[in-house]
């Protein structure tokens, strides 16, 4: 995974794989803050509904469908979720 820190502290990151994505996500909930993934700015609340939506997956072809996604997507999809 391509990481790197901003001069401002801003996390840059650019994940492989689905699961570098969700710990990435995982990290901003669990710091309380924000980062660029996947070229999308993704802040605490964000961040902490795609999590929570990836935990009440049940299926694990849902989860790996999910976690396979873009941030972007993710978050947009969390969004729709939560109504």
């Amino acid at each position: 995974m391509a990481s790197h820190i901003r001069e401002h502290g801003t996390e840059v990151a650019n994940p492989d794989t689905g699961e570098e994505r969700l710990a990435v996500l995982r990290r901003i909930v669990e710091r309380k803050q924000y980062a660029k993934v996947d070229g999308c700015m993704i802040d605490l609340f964000s961040a902490s509904a795609i999590v929570k939506i990836y935990d009440a997956l049940t299926s694990p072809e849902a989860k790996a469908k999910y976690r396979n996604c873009r941030a972007p997507v993710m978050a947009k999809i969390a969004f729709q979720l939560m109504k």
